[in-house]
């Protein structure tokens, strides 16, 4: 039986033009699915939420949706910029207003509306929204990098006579070692885990910035620090799961107060683990310590022993053009060019 056929503008597709068939204008189920995988599952979601709250927001206002006028979309985001929100019961930050403005002109594009709506007064006034908090003296929130010897502490809360302490002292060295989102330490799988004399070897078969699913190698060296062998940290665990009968899937797994070893992880419960590390080594900020802190902590590591931007980035996997990874590089380039530090001994 033949697939139904969707409308081209429930999909990323833009319609083609009125001498075309109706049937032209169709794609299968199976396409739609796939097309709608381009997408991260994350970012998808997202763009849901916030374009149900728009359409709520126009049915309540009476205004269209769509196409939705430049003027109903800089009210709607000036709605959100004086709204707070409600799962956090505080106000909406401009980043979150950004992507509520993504969502709205992905919605118009799936449906045709290519370009649509206009968008100047609503960007002008998420700038507006930025200088409002910047004079109320707010500061952004970031997760504190794990440098080494950040890194030293929490290894040093995991029980590693257990399971459950050799995987969570497994995710820190991974976390820290391919500069890993936590998407991509979650889905890591025991054959994409190699360990040589000199190096751990970790096959990434899909990135954020390899949308292409290309995939590539990335390399930690085994001593990431005199005191920290990558490779006994991952080894170690990698012969507990042998142990109990697990070679192949997922590395990181649900392990129970029992030891028993179950399903994957998600990337939230790799969070949650970080977050109990910091908790349990008593960070004075541990309650901005987090995996994405791992991230954070490699590349500052490296900055500060003088490593190329486009080697760190190229490492973490970030776009050749992303600005992230230099908000983790600038305090030691800062720190190490200051103008006011003594040069040749002299001051």
């Amino acid at each position: 039986m033949a697939s139904e056929l969707v409308p081209a503008e429930e999909v990323e597709i833009v319609t083609g033009d009125a001498s075309q068939g109706e049937r032209d204008q169709q794609v299968s189920d199976e396409t739609a699915a796939d097309l709608r995988r381009a997408t991260a599952a994350n970012t998808d979601r997202a763009y849901a939420r916030w374009w149900e709250m728009a359409l709520d927001w126009c049915a309540q206002e009476g205004r269209t949706p769509l196409p939705m006028t430049a003027q109903t979309l800089a009210e709607f985001i000036g709605h959100l910029k004086r709204s707070t929100s409600p799962k956090t019961g505080k106000p909406y930050s401009p980043a979150s207003l950004d992507q509520a403005l993504s969502a709205i002109r992905t919605a118009h594009f799936r449906a045709g509306f290519e370009g649509q709506p206009y968008s100047r007064a609503a960007r002008d006034l998420i700038k507006v929204h930025r200088q409002d908090r910047a004079r109320d003296g707010w500061r952004p929130r970031r997760a504190k990098p794990v440098t080494l010897d950040v890194l030293r502490l929490l290894l040093a809360q995991c029980n590693t006579d257990s399971l459950s302490g050799r995987r969570d002292a497994a995710i820190l060295v991974l976390g820290y070692g391919l500069m890993g989102r936590r998407s991509e330490l979650a889905a890591v799988t025991i054959d994409q885990v190699t360990i040589t004399d000199e190096w751990v070897t970790v096959f990434i078969p899909m990135s954020k910035t390899d949308t292409n699913a290309q995939g590539e190698d990335i390399d930690i060296p085994r001593a990431i620090a005199p005191d920290i062998d990558a490779g006994v940290v991952i080894g170690s665990y990698l012969q507990g799961l042998a142990e109990h009968g697990v070679t192949n899937g997922h590395l990181l797994r649900r392990i129970d107060v029992w030891g028993n070893v179950g399903t994957s992880m998600t990337a939230a419960s790799v969070n949650d683990i970080v977050k109990k590390l910091a908790k349990d080594a008593k960070l004075t900020d541990a309650e901005r310590t987090t995996a994405h802190g791992l991230r954070a902590g490699a590349p500052t590591d490296a900055a500060e022993r003088g490593v190329p931007v486009p080697f760190i980035a190229e490492h973490g996997r970030w776009s050749k053009n992303s600005t992230q990874v230099l908000t983790y590089v600038r305090p030691s380039d800062r720190r190490r060019n200051n103008p006011l530090l003594p040069r040749d001994g002299r001051h």
